[in-house]
């Protein structure tokens, strides 16, 4: 079933009007700047970028053109994991294209470890960014009621599993694979993540082996 959804999602992507940039295999923080002059200069337009994430998330931005003209803010609070995203309150009932969207980075790691997106390779960072805007494009899709659903299913670990397996096979199908494969290599080895917190990202998201073996029925890789 997996394969079915992958074949899905390619064929919605590279039937768009927008052409996706090639995938990469590394990103260096060395080369962002070089790599961020060859972006389109309106690719950030309604986007509020937190300064210390800027590059990577202009490189994971670019993965996704259908996002261009989105209004999506970077924001930092204290949370249970690296990241999240969702749409602000005020907007989930508005029109897809009025909606608003936030990303949300950690800014303290309590209880399970988990890991905070600085301590992460840049690479691995672009992984993760592009995950979070893979959510959003999930999210573009739903109706308001559709949103509101998705929040009830996502305290429920199938559901949960189920959507972080969805999220994954949209950031590869968007050209972002070793970048989410890298940050899930990163969380698994990284000794200050507890084995608590990383048998809960073992249980729920894909392991790098499978985003491997997704990653190769494309043709883009």
């Amino acid at each position: 079933m997996k394969y079915v959804i992958c074949v899905v999602l390619s064929l919605i992507v590279f039937n768009s009007e927008a052409i996706l940039p090639d995938p990469v295999q590394q990103f260096y923080s060395d080369s962002a700047s070089i790599h961020r002059a060859e972006l389109q200069m309106d690719i950030t337009v309604h986007k509020q970028l937190d300064a210390s994430y800027q590059h990577q998330a202009q490189i994971a931005m670019s993965y996704y053109p259908e996002l261009k003209g989105s209004e999506i803010e970077f924001v930092r609070k204290d949370l249970k994991t690296t990241m999240a995203s969702r749409p602000t309150l005020g907007s989930i009932f508005k029109k897809k294209g009025k909606r608003k969207y936030r990303i949300y980075i950690d800014t303290s790691v309590k209880g399970e470890k988990g890991l905070l997106l600085s301590d992460v390779p840049f690479n691995a960072q672009i992984g993760i960014i592009g995950h979070e805007l893979g959510h959003i494009v999930d999210y573009k899709e739903k109706t308001g009621m559709g949103i509101v659903l998705t929040g009830l299913g996502y305290l429920f670990h199938p559901f949960r599993k189920k959507l972080e397996h969805k999220v994954d096979e949209i950031t590869i199908a968007h050209g972002l694979g070793h970048q989410v494969r890298e940050f899930s290599e990163y969380v698994l080895r990284e000794p200050r993540v507890s084995e608590k917190y990383k048998k809960y990202k073992r249980k729920i998201y894909y392991k790098p082996k499978q985003l491997s073996t997704l990653m190769s029925g494309y043709s883009i890789y």
